[in-house]
């Protein structure tokens, strides 16, 4: 696939607000492998057993299905615990879920794959769909038509995309924030009938305490594209400055650090974070 800027947009035309309408309030989570989520739920009850507790049985105000590392769930079900890479492990779906409404019922829509690649495998400056683009926008579209269906009005409000590992492995991660333009041009117009008003779209920092070659460099790019984008937010992570957060990567057993994961309390803290701007 050609890098190359040249880069033409999509129609994208979001609908106005029907302040007579009540709307189904619907949100993305794509992204590799810290987007499905790899960290360890035993660690979520040892250190923050009431978000545990809270969702052991799932909160039935914020339903989510999923597409995850080949893991299907089309029906809608309660966000629990256990939604990650497999059943052990969780994602921003906890975090994210424990700060939307409590009265209202939202919904999430969770479609990613561990080391996918933004540049080769999702869709290039000419809309070309490539592995996982084309295999979860026909899941997105799908779950957003069955809440149709069901009778709901469903409003996709934002995504949050956890990714660019795999991209910091190239030799070629100053073209991330192109391939960003792309991915984000694209996914808005081809679910433009479920955007009114406006689509967040919030990125964040990947961990520069790895082995990620060139991590700063994409961090940089994911700074680019937000500034160049209405709606766009990216999440410093590595305690950077006042505006930051600080993440840390999974060592809880006391063995050696996992350097590529996220502890159970920094997720936690992710997904919580990424709310407030999912929600803006």
């Amino acid at each position: 696939m050609s890098l190359a800027s040249c880069h033409t947009k999509p129609d994208y035309s979001p609908k106005s607000l029907d302040l007579n309408v009540t709307y189904d309030d619907v949100y993305l989570i794509m992204g590799q492998s810290n987007a499905s989520g790899v960290s360890q739920c035993s660690f979520l009850q040892t250190k923050h057993p009431e978000i545990y507790e809270e969702f052991q049985e799932g909160n039935s105000n914020v339903l989510i299905s999923y597409d995850v590392d080949d893991r299907i769930e089309k029906t809608y079900v309660p966000t629990c615990v256990g939604l990650g890479h497999d059943e052990t492990y969780f994602g921003p779906e906890i975090g994210i879920a424990n700060r939307l409404s409590k009265t209202e019922t939202s919904y999430i829509i969770k479609a990613t794959w561990s080391g996918s690649c933004l540049m080769t495998e999702y869709v290039d400056a000419s809309g070309n769909q490539y592995k996982y683009y084309k295999r979860f926008l026909p899941f997105i579209k799908g779950q957003l038509e069955s809440l149709t269906k069901q009778g709901k009005n469903p409003r996709l409000k934002g995504i949050f995309w956890m990714q660019g590992e795999s991209d910091a492995l190239t030799n070629y991660p100053n073209k991330y924030s192109v391939a960003m333009q792309w991915f984000y041009d694209y996914l808005r117009a081809d679910l433009n009938d479920w955007i009114y008003g406006y689509f967040n779209f919030v990125d964040a920092y990947i961990s520069t305490r790895t082995a990620w070659k060139h991590a700063d460099v994409i961090n940089r790019c994911k700074d680019e594209f937000a500034s160049a984008n209405p709606n766009t937010y990216c999440i410093k992570t590595n305690g950077e400055d006042e505006t930051a957060i600080s993440l840390y990567l999974k060592g809880e057993t006391g063995e050696e650090e996992d350097l590529a994961h996220y502890d159970a309390s920094s997720m936690l803290l992710l997904g919580q974070t990424v709310a407030e701007y999912l929600t803006k």
